[in-house]
């Protein structure tokens, strides 16, 4: 099958937040607890943490990272996770019914993000938390005062501010199966109120409010309405399930998720716009996704009995996960952070056993994004065959031109770097494409990671980790004009040289 690729380097669509390559890292067992902090474990490090997690995590380079939850987080108190660790209880994770521990608390979590590079990202309680909790904890966290919650910070033995700049209100608050599950007047109020006492606390602070994730429309109208003035983001949760014990084969609808969740990014994109006109703005709030990625509804085991034993993603997973990425390049005027769930185990990027630490097909397609993509993302045209699906598990969205193949293009013209991310969609077929650069020359060698095995259905395992990771070569038949072939079922970056 044939198709052609046009881009123009210098026709640029907008500045792309590093934010969107971020992690989410829940408290839950063996995620955080157990799975990244087990002081017991032979790989443990002085804070507690094993030393293959870090580094692998470390390798991803995430600029951000969400914690304590989710689900996992609504039900938390901040102060079972601070001061002398040999002191604080196990408590009762009300979400999930188990306990857990408090080793891994605010200032480890902090430490941990700094030691890698990512910024921290807190999630406030509006399930059993309190406005009151929230602002405490916000003082504890980054107030220099001479002030009850900033002493005790320094009472346990950090003297300097911990300056945690990003604050998320609640978590999924419009389901039923959430401690705190509001209606969306309920919600759209407490978002406003905590949003604007967070700003008179410290107008730097970039506060979330959670979107409706289109199950009510009504929501994000109503959340807009409400906070506008006061939110830096509104965020949103994107699953794409399948099932591999019932041997469910989605993978047209697993491969679509680029496609089908960029009208997602349009259609809420269009509501802040319309919010922000009616109010006549200067300002608009950005999406924030902050948790996303496939799931596979045999693995994702929230009972206390759980354990992880195998890893989970496949290589079309990893094809989602790349198209996710490449709408949110391309969407990036409305598209501000994202974090995907998640770091370790459950929907983990790591499958994380006490045995060993398996990099899944999914971190590899991050990895290649994160390390392979210029900060600001240019003009691409695609032309090719394409086909129809239906997406989505509760909307159940029928697409009928899929394009088969996904492409976002992002230049750094410091490095003087074109990247070109793109996704061969089609399951049996390889794509001879024309690749074509408007008004630019680059160097006759270019650079190709791809991420490929003759399986689509194919997982990285305990027994054989590394079966699917990116493999580089070189192109040395670079220039404006010139042909490169796109195996099926395959995710590519190429890596041109501009003068």
């Amino acid at each position: 099958m044939n198709a052609q690729i046009v881009i123009d380097p210098y026709r640029p669509i907008g500045p792309i937040d590093p934010n969107i390559y971020g992690q989410f890292l829940c408290r839950r067992r063996w995620v955080a607890d157990e799975g990244l902090y087990d002081p017991a474990h032979p790989d443990a490090d002085e804070n507690g943490l094993r030393r293959g997690v870090v580094q692998a995590l470390s390798e991803s380079a995430p600029p951000i990272i969400r914690w304590p939850g989710g689900c996992t987080g609504t039900s938390y108190d901040w102060r079972d996770g601070v001061g002398p660790q040999a002191e604080r209880p196990r408590t009762i994770d009300v979400h999930f019914g188990y306990d857990v521990g408090n080793g891994f608390g605010t200032a480890e979590f902090v430490r941990f993000c700094r030691g890698i590079g990512a910024e921290p990202h807190i999630n406030l309680s509006t399930g059993l938390g309190t406005l009151r909790d929230a602002v405490e904890w916000i003082e504890y966290c980054n107030f220099a005062t001479p002030s009850k919650f900033a002493n005790l910070r320094r009472a346990h033995g950090h003297d300097e501010p911990f300056h945690v700049r990003y604050w998320q209100i609640g978590n999924e608050n419009y389901g039923p199966w959430e401690i705190g599950h509001h209606s969306p007047a309920q919600y759209a109020y407490i978002a406003g109120e905590w949003a604007k006492t967070i700003k008179k606390m410290d107008r730097s602070l970039k506060v979330l409010a959670v979107g409706g994730s289109q199950r009510r429309l009504d929501w994000d109208w109503m959340v807009l309405e409400e906070a506008f003035d006061h939110i830096d983001y509104l965020t949103a949760h994107r699953y794409w399930n399948f099932n591999s014990e019932q041997g469910i084969d989605n993978y047209e609808e697993i491969a679509a998720v680029g496609y089908g969740e960029e009208r997602t990014m349009q259609a809420l994109g269009g509501a802040i716009e319309l919010v922000a006109r009616a109010k006549k703005a200067k300002r608009r709030p950005r999406l924030a996704f902050t948790e996303w990625n496939c799931r596979d509804a045999s693995h994702a085991e929230m009972s206390r009995q759980w354990r992880p034993r195998r890893s989970q993603y496949r290589l079309v997973d990893a094809l989602a996960a790349a198209g996710f990425l490449n709408a949110m390049q391309r969407q990036c005027r409305v598209v501000g952070l994202a974090t995907i769930a998640q770091s370790v185990n459950v929907v983990g990027i790591l499958s994380v056993t006490p045995e060993a630490v398996v990099r899944e097909t999914v971190y590899w397609a991050l990895w290649m994004q994160r390390h392979h993509s210029g900060p600001t993302a240019v003009d691409a045209r695609v032309e090719c065959d394409g086909y129809a699906t239906v997406f989505g598990e509760h909307l159940q969205q029928p697409l009928d031109a899929v394009p088969f193949l996904d492409v976002s293009a992002t230049l750094d013209e410091a490095k003087k770097r074109l990247c070109v991310s793109i996704v061969n969609r089609h399951r049996t077929q390889e794509m001879t494409t024309r690749l074509r650069l408007r008004d630019a020359k680059p160097s006759s060698t270019a650079r190709l990671l791809r991420l490929w095995c003759d399986d689509p259905l194919a997982r990285n395992t305990m027994e054989a980790p590394d079966r699917i990771k990116p493999v580089e070569s070189a192109i040395r038949n670079a220039s404006s004009d010139f042909e490169l072939a796109l195996p099926p079922h395959s995710y590519s970056i190429v890596e041109l040289a501009l003068p």
